[in-house]
C-alpha cells in the first residue's frame, strides 16, 4: 500500500493496518483569555504516519505541537500519548490533573524541533547532543558520544561536532536541532515551521535532511508547515487548520488537488496552487 492509500479514511475510528494511535488529541481546546485558539479538535496520528499540519497564521497549529510538548496545558479535553494519558492520570479509577513527574515520563518519547533551533550558545555542537542523553536517560559518555556523532553523520554535519552554534548557518543550526531531536530516539517527532526562519538558500538542505529521516518508518512524524510542495512530498496525510478547527484532512493528492471546501481552495490559492474546487 501506498501512504495514500494506507490513510483512505483519516476521519474514522478504526485503527490503521491494525494499529492504535500512538497519538490521540480528542476534544481538545485551548484559550487565551478570551481567544478560543482550539476549538474541540479531534485528531489521531498513527505510529510510523507522517502528518502535515497547514494553515493560516493563528488557526491553532503550532498550539497544538506545543500541548503535546507539555508548554501548553489544555483548557479542555484529553491528549494520550502511546496509550497514555498526557495531561492527566487515572488515580482511583478517575482521571486527575497529571503532576510533573507524568508529564515528563509520557513527554519522554516525544521530540520537538522549533523554528528558531533553541540550541545552547555555551556548548559545543557534539556537547549539544551529549547533554539530554547523559542527563535523562542516564548514557554514559561514551555511549553519547557514539550517538551523537552518528546522528551527526545522518544530518551532514559531522565535521562541525566541535563547533559552536554561533559560527553555523541557520540551515546548518537547525539540522543539528534535528540530531538532538534524534538522539533520544523519539516514538514521535514534531516539526514546528522548521525553515521558517532560514535564508531562502538553506531551505533546502533541511528539508532534504527531514524527507531522509522520514524514510524511517519507525517514528510518526507531524510538520507544521507551510511548504505546500514539501506537505505534498512527506506526508500520508494533510490537515487544514482554520479558525481552530480541522476544516479538512485527506491524503495530499486529494487535499491539494481537490480540495471540498472553498476555505481550503482559497488558502491554496495563495501558494499558487489551483485545486479544483469540489
Amino acid at each position: 500500500m501506498s501512504g495514500s492509500e494506507v490513510i483512505e479514511r483519516p476521519d474514522t475510528e478504526a485503527p490503521i493496518e491494525g494499529k492504535e494511535p500512538i497519538v490521540r488529541f480528542e476534544k481538545i481546546s485551548k484559550s487565551f483569555g478570551e481567544l478560543d485558539v482550539l476549538k474541540e479538535v479531534d485528531l489521531d496520528l498513527y505510529p510510523g504516519e507522517r502528518v502535515a499540519i497547514i494553515g493560516p497564521s493563528g488557526s491553532g497549529k503550532t498550539t497544538m505541537a506545543r500541548l503535546l510538548m507539555t508548554l501548553e496545558e489544555p483548557t479542555d479535553g484529553y491528549i494520550e500519548v502511546d496509550g497514555r494519558q498526557l495531561w492527566h492520570k487515572e488515580v482511583n479509577g478517575e482521571l486527575v490533573k497529571a503532576n510533573e513527574k507524568h508529564l515528563h515520563e509520557v513527554r519522554g518519547d516525544i521530540g520537538m524541533v522549533f523554528q528558531h533551533f533553541h540550541l545552547f550558545p555555551h556548548m559545543t555542537v557534539l556537547k549539544n547532543l551529549m547533554e539530554a542523553p547523559i542527563k535523562v536517560k542516564g548514557q554514559t559518555k561514551a555511549k553519547a558520544r557514539e550517538e551523537a556523532l552518528a546522528m551527526l553523520e545522518k544530518v551532514g554535519m559531522v565535521d562541525f561536532a566541535d563547533q559552536y552554534p554561533a559560527r553555523l548557518s541557520g540551515g546548518q543550526q537547525q539540522r543539528v536541532a534535528i540530531a538532538r531531536a534524534l538522539v533520544m530516539h523519539p516514538k514521535v517527532m514534531l516539526f514546528d515551521e522548521p525553515t521558517s526562519a532560514l535564508d531562502p538558500e538553506t531551505v533546502g538542505e533541511v528539508l532534504e535532511v527531514i524527507k531522509e529521516i522520514a524514510k524511517d518508518r519507525e517514528m510518526a512524524m507531524m510538520l507544521i508547515t507551510h511548504e505546500m510542495s514539501f506537505a505534498r512530498d512527506i506526508a500520508d496525510r494533510i490537515a487544514f487548520f482554520d479558525e481552530g478547527k480541522i476544516q479538512e484532512q485527506g491524503p495530499p493528492a486529494k487535499l491539494l488537488n481537490n480540495p471540498e471546501t472553498e476555505r481550503l481552495g482559497e488558502f491554496l490559492n495563495r501558494f499558487g496552487i489551483d485545486g479544483n474546487h469540489g
